[in-house]
């Protein structure tokens, strides 16, 4: 493994990295507000704490300091920042994640507010900065509303089937940067296998002028390519190329990739420097076959949803998100489908690096209502818009199983909007293919996908061993089917996108559960999971596969491992299992 030139430990935003920049991680103030009178009472103002929380970590999760898990719809956060402004510049509050409708104010003053739990938050403090002290109150409303963007958090007060604690609040960092007032937004790099690469930067030109762009890419410290450009105003393309002899393509396990620095200068004077990097590859669909760079790829996945038994969402440190790619790996695993979770940017910066496939995928609303068409709608593209420079995604996932869009077979109007989802992520990445609704289905979609929890080899074999029964509604052994009403199948790609799922859990104390009947010791397991993985090698026209899951979640005890990362088998037997799959 090797780092870019641009990495910065702890640094939350990866493709995009000022080395000037302050973490906001540690102890805040912070106020349950049960009766919703903050407002009234001028919290915003700054209010008296009625206790401590240790942010990332939401006040339900062990790691806060409160770990509370009772559900309070309005809480408040605050704490004290020390601010230099200087003429000419801004400064930026960042916020990786937090849920679900997030107010700011500094000094009193309001600075603004964002809806969606899932993609970067952005507010800029500077009209209420004042030097030396400056107090910064932070508002968030949540609730067990169905039709927020939820994925894995339940909507009512205890866990129940395959939900689990909810997530309020900040979870993910906190971060201040200081910019020049005319400096670069962001980056987004498509390249193809001819070694033409497209930037597309956001500048905020601030209403200055003569200003220019100068972008410098490099590869193991030799410079390969250059351009410079005028800035007039929004987004600016520079296209570039990459000399053939110079060319290397991200792959699995061989991750290529190429540093980035690009500068902005006014008048010639540099007003502001961000590093970045790249890789360059290709993902097809192709007669049956996901190709990467114009080869036949096998995909060994692993269901990851993401979840620590002491920091629920949140990793507890960006450790922890490497370590866990480190354990698939030990696994023989070549890649993860995220599921119902967008992940902290920096597992998709190790994925990257460690040459990892990663499926992105959007987490679920509950209840298809217009207010939540419109949520999803808009935080997906927010997701797929922030994330897709990342080489080590695959593929995006609007949709899994249904959940959200339960009518979606025979309802046109909700196949409709299942179908816009997949032009709207398409319009906003045409490079890689899009799921529209994983599991069962489908309509329009790039790779079909099967979800079967069978427990048995054999009878896994015997339910899908023909193109005919992947494709059948209902599959054999199953009540759900590969199509929708209206829709056939077109020669896509077919995978094997949930399976296993086997329960396995010494010592078991209070409601556990997989799927179907658990093994009783670490040679049934051993023998069952070689025996489901075996027989979906068997299958010549399967592409891949996803086996349920990384680790056990709270009471969902069907992981390769325990909640605390501990492999139920040596790793090198599961990878001993999956090494011998694979075309």
């Amino acid at each position: 493994m090797k780092h870019t030139a641009s990495h910065l430990p702890d640094y939350p935003r990866p493709l995009l990295v000022r080395k000037d920049w302050t973490n906001l991680n540690g102890e805040w103030d912070f106020a349950f507000d049960g009766k919703n009178i903050g407002r009234a009472e001028n919290y915003h103002l700054g209010f008296k704490p009625e206790r401590k929380i240790v942010v990332p970590y939401v006040y339900q999760v062990p790691a806060s300091g409160i770990g509370d898990p009772t559900m309070c719809e309005d809480i408040w956060y605050q704490r004290k920042l020390t601010l230099d402004p200087k003429p000419d510049t801004k400064i930026l509050l960042h916020l990786e994640g937090c849920d679900y409708i997030t107010q700011v104010w500094l000094n009193g003053v309001e600075i603004g507010t964002t809806t969606g739990g899932y993609h970067r938050l952005t507010f800029d403090l500077t009209k209420a900065a004042k030097k030396g002290d400056n107090t910064l109150v932070i508002a968030v409303h949540d609730d067990y509303s169905k039709e927020h963007p939820r994925g894995k958090q339940r909507w009512q007060s205890t866990d129940h089937g395959c939900w689990y604690i909810d997530t309020s609040g900040i979870y993910k960092t906190a971060w201040l940067e200081t910019v020049y007032a005319a400096h670069i937004d962001n980056i987004k790099f498509t390249a193809d296998l001819s070694g033409k690469v497209l930037a597309d930067v956001s500048v905020d030109a601030a209403g200055k002028e003569n200003l220019s762009l100068a972008l410098t890419v490099t590869y193991a410290g030799k410079r390969v390519s250059e351009c410079v450009k005028t800035v007039d105003f929004g987004t600016l393309g520079l296209e570039f190329t990459i000399n053939k002899a110079d060319l290397h393509l991200w792959n699995v396990g061989a991750p290529e990739l190429y540093d980035v620095e690009l500068t902005l200068s006014e008048n010639g004077k540099t007003v502001d420097k961000v590093q970045s990097y790249f890789g360059v590859r290709e993902i097809k669909t192709e007669k049956g076959k996901v190709l990467l760079n114009g080869k036949p790829l096998y995909q060994k996945l692993v269901l990851d949803q993401g979840y620590w038994p002491q920091t629920g969402l949140t990793a507890p440190s960006e450790k922890a998100l490497e370590d866990d790619i480190k354990l698939m790996l030990d696994m023989g695993l070549n890649g993860c489908r995220k599921h119902e979770k967008v992940e902290d940017e920096r597992f998709l910066y190790y994925a990257d690096i460690y040459g990892y496939i990663t499926w992105c995928e959007m987490p679920s609303v509950f209840a298809l209502t217009e207010k939540a068409k419109r949520a999803i709608y808009s935080e997906w593209q927010q997701v797929v818009e922030q994330m897709k420079s990342h080489p080590c995604i695959l593929c995006w996932v609007p949709f899994n199983e249904s959940w959200g869009i339960e009518k979606v077979k025979s309802d046109k109007a909700v196949q409709a909007f299942v179908n816009s989802m997949y032009y709207a992520t398409k319009a906003l990445d045409n490079t890689r293919p899009v799921i529209t609704n994983d599991g069962w289905e489908h309509t329009i979609s790039d790779i079909i996908s099967i979800h079967h929890y069978t427990q048995v080899g054999s009878e896994l074999d015997e339910f899908l061993n023909t193109l005919e029964k992947c494709i059948a509604y209902p599959y054999a052994g199953h009540d759900r089917g590969a199509f929708c009403d209206g829709y056939e199948y077109k020669g896509q790609p077919i995978m094997l996108t949930e399976f296993g799922g086997t329960a396995f859990v010494k010592d078991a104390v209070g409601a556990k559960w997989g799927y179907g009947e658990g093994v009783k010791n670490e040679t049934e397991y051993e023998a069952r999971l070689h025996s489901l993985i075996a027989a979906v090698d068997g299958m010549p026209h399967m592409c891949g596969y996803c086996y349920t899951q990384l680790s056990d979640v709270y009471h969902e005890v069907n992981g390769l491992t325990d909640f605390e990362r501990n492999s139920k088998i040596p790793c090198e037997q599961i990878k001993k299992i999956t090494s011998e799959s694979g075309r």
